[in-house]
């Protein structure tokens, strides 16, 4: 099939301010495919190093040595070291001549401030029918955000759920602290409490997830496939939170599900990409089946609506002309 690339630096609609730094911006690459009969498929390669994905130039560079022709044969030569880059040009091959999708709305996981911005932000999202979440921790001195999060607590309706999310963040006593203060001041709404300490810490996250009731999720710690098996060896008792757009081919996680993995360990989050993963994702959960609200709640950072006529593929590959430069192969 032949291909075109484009690449994108896109601004976030406001910045996202996490434990590891505010986020301006969201970068990556569009690809579109057209075989022999003019039928077309898109793709979308959004690596996010930060999250232990490969970077953006390496991706740029394996899109100027690959021929203008893809096989399924050179797709294959794609390194598991791309994870982003196996994602894009899979999903992107196949949707040669599928699109559009039908895509089901799913419940979604609404993602809160940091601070006290999040007092306010969950009460629309409510109003809309969601009723589980995010808020991301590690951002305040420990103190401040527990005064936030009691205040937060008591507002949330009966029924609501709430993600901590500290991003690696926090050392061992303050993850130690925090999930402690949790087992006693949940009351309930507390779903878990996602990457409380970094990914090279594992033997720590394992110590910790048996010593608290609190439930925790890893999502650092399982940025692609092999990552994943490893905890699934190490036994881990809690959560996996998957970014499919970073996680490798699609078939890579169907596999492991094929092989065992529980599907109720699973949560699926955005990793602030771009509408036609976006969709692709979406696609895809028909396979998987989650069984926790999405944590696709991002809107107010970055607007990826689901695409759902081959004009609003085009639309959405157009749209970026002021954000990128088209390479024809």
């Amino acid at each position: 099939m032949r291909w075109q690339w484009r690449i994108y630096e896109e601004p976030l609609q406001e910045p996202l301010t996490t434990a590891q730094g505010i986020w301006r911006s969201r970068s990556g690459i569009y690809l579109r495919l057209e075989d022999e009969q003019g039928q077309v498929g898109y793709g979308e390669i959004a690596p996010l190093p930060g999250w232990g994905s490969e970077t953006l130039n390496a991706d740029i560079a394996l899109c100027e040595q690959l021929p203008g022709y893809l096989t399924p044969e050179i797709m294959a030569t794609i390194p598991e070291a791309l994870p982003a880059a196996q994602f894009g040009f899979a999903t992107a091959w196949q949707s040669v001549g599928r699109l559009p999708y039908r895509v089901r709305p799913w419940p979604i996981c609404a993602l809160l401030g940091s601070g006290q911005a999040a007092l306010e932000q969950w009460q629309q999202p409510w109003q809309r029918g969601q009723t589980t979440f995010k808020w991301k921790v590690g951002v305040l001195c420990p103190e401040a955000e527990q005064e936030i999060l009691k205040a937060l607590l008591a507002a949330l309706p009966q029924g609501a759920k709430l993600r901590l999310d500290a991003n690696g963040g926090w050392d061992v006593a303050t993850a130690t602290h925090w999930l402690t203060w949790l087992d006693r001041h949940g009351n309930g709404k507390i779903e878990y409490v996602e990457q409380p300490l970094p990914p090279d810490q594992w033997q720590a996250l394992l110590s910790l997830a048996q010593a608290v009731t609190t439930a925790i999720a890893l999502d650092e710690s399982v940025v692609n496939a092999a990552q994943l098996q490893r905890w699934v060896d190490r036994g881990w008792p809690g959560l996996f939170v998957i970014k499919p757009v970073l996680f490798g081919p699609p078939e890579a996680l169907s596999l492991l599900l094929r092989r065992g993995l529980e599907p109720q360990q699973l949560v699926f989050s955005s990793a602030l990409e771009g509408a036609i993963a976006r969709t692709a994702i979406f696609h895809l959960l028909e396979t998987w089946q989650p069984c926790y609200a999405l944590g696709f709640g991002v809107d107010r950072w970055r607007s990826a609506p689901l695409l759902t006529t081959l004009a609003e593929y085009d639309a959405e590959w157009h749209r970026l002309d002021n954000y990128g430069k088209t390479y024809y192969k």
